[in-house]
């Protein structure tokens, strides 16, 4: 049994935190609320404000999953940078630094055109990738790490493209800009750090970077159209070519992690379901 310190109990932590005690493990977790699945030992403290409670026993494995709580340079400061490093500065106290799975975004690619990778040399160009490779940075010069850079996340609760589908159909809004999109399923966000986390502890050898996205980008317009013909309305797009970035992932491609849902039709559909 290891020893997993999650910090950030949201959904993807929480979705972790539960694979993580099926499989045997013992997990601690931090987050500024007091709500937790059950078995999980939590912590419940604000690391922009100091590390003030840890678990006494040493852990094995610290996975990072942060929220801002505001939408800002300063937000994001506060989320990705000085919490964690606050973080790792009162577990280094305790004993050695242990591996690092440290959960960003595919923002850090900033505005590239074609495909990107694992192998894209980053160039942000707004606050929120700036700040994001400044935490990746910075927490691989501490101690091991992978970095777990995701694209869109969208899944249950998430229904920010559903409700735009339905407005542009109903004329409420007008059409973006043709773009390339990228997106990938919760489940599928929970299921690939838990192929990490493993990885760790298994003692084999981890990327320093990993992208989690599904097999199936496509143009916004396409997705939106698509989106509100699931919920019998009639979205007309023109047939322009999208520009942006087209995001893969090798990790993926070479076999380390299944996609549940390959692609936004599957994922959407269950939403949709559920709704």
């Amino acid at each position: 049994m290891s020893h997993i310190l999650i910090a950030g109990l949201g959904d993807l932590g929480s979705g972790l935190a539960k694979k993580m005690l099926e499989d045997g493990h013992r997990v601690s977790a931090i987050r500024r609320g007091d709500q937790c699945p059950p078995g999980v030992e939590l912590y419940s403290q604000d690391l922009t404000e100091g590390a003030a409670m840890l678990p006494p026993d040493p852990v094995d494995l610290l996975v990072i999953i942060m929220t801002p709580s505001e939408y800002s340079e300063e937000g994001y400061l506060k989320a990705f940078v000085r919490a964690p490093l606050t973080l790792l500065d009162a577990l280094a106290g305790q004993q050695p630094l242990p591996p690092v799975v440290f959960v960003s975004s595919s923002a850090v690619f900033g505005d590239l055109d074609g495909q990107v990778d694992e192998r894209t040399p980053p160039r942000p160009t707004r606050y929120n990738g700036k700040v994001l490779l400044a935490a990746e940075e910075e927490i691989s010069i501490r101690t091991l790490s992978t970095v777990v850079r995701f694209t869109g996340i969208y899944g249950p609760g998430r229904h920010r493209q559903i409700d735009k589908a339905a407005r542009l159909a109903r004329g409420e809004e007008a059409l973006p800009a043709a773009q390339w999109t990228n997106r990938i399923h919760r489940d599928d966000c929970v299921g690939l750090l838990h192929s990490v986390a493993e990885g760790w502890l298994a003692g084999r050898e981890m990327p320093p970077l990993v992208v989690g996205t599904d097999k199936v980008g496509g143009r916004n317009l396409d997705v939106l159209q698509w989106l509100a013909e699931q919920q019998g309305l009639t979205l007309d797009v023109p047939d322009d070519t999208a520009a942006g970035k087209q995001v893969n992932s090798l990790y993926i491609a070479q076999g380390h992690y299944t996609l549940q849902y390959p692609g936004y039709q599957d994922g959407y559909a269950q939403v949709l379901a559920e709704r």
